[in-house]
C-alpha cells in the first residue's frame, strides 16, 4: 500500500473532500478536508477514517496511520 492506494480507498467515503497522503514505508499521514466533519469532535473524525482503513492497519499494510480531518474554514485558520 502506498499514499496513492490511501486516497483511493477514502476518496468513496469523503467524496467531496481535499485528501492529501504521504507515506514513509508503512506509516501514513494523511490529511483530510471536508465540511462533513463540521459539528463532530476530533475522536469521531478519526474514527471515520480508522473505521475505512482499519483492515488494512491489522492486515500490517499499514503501521501506522496520523490524521488530520478538518474543515474547510479550520483548514483555512492553520493556513493563515
Amino acid at each position: 500500500m502506498n499514499a496513492d492506494d490511501l486516497i483511493a480507498l477514502l476518496r468513496p467515503h469523503f467524496p467531496n473532500a481535499e485528501i492529501q497522503a504521504v507515506n514513509q514505508g508503512n506509516k501514513f499521514e494523511v490529511l483530510i478536508v471536508d465540511d462533513g466533519f463540521d459539528g463532530k469532535r476530533l475522536v469521531q473524525r478519526q474514527q471515520a477514517v480508522y473505521a475505512i482503513a482499519n483492515q488494512h492497519i491489522q492486515s500490517g499494510a499499514m503501521h501506522a496511520l496520523t490524521i488530520h480531518a478538518l474543515t474547510h474554514a479550520e483548514y483555512q485558520a492553520r493556513q493563515s
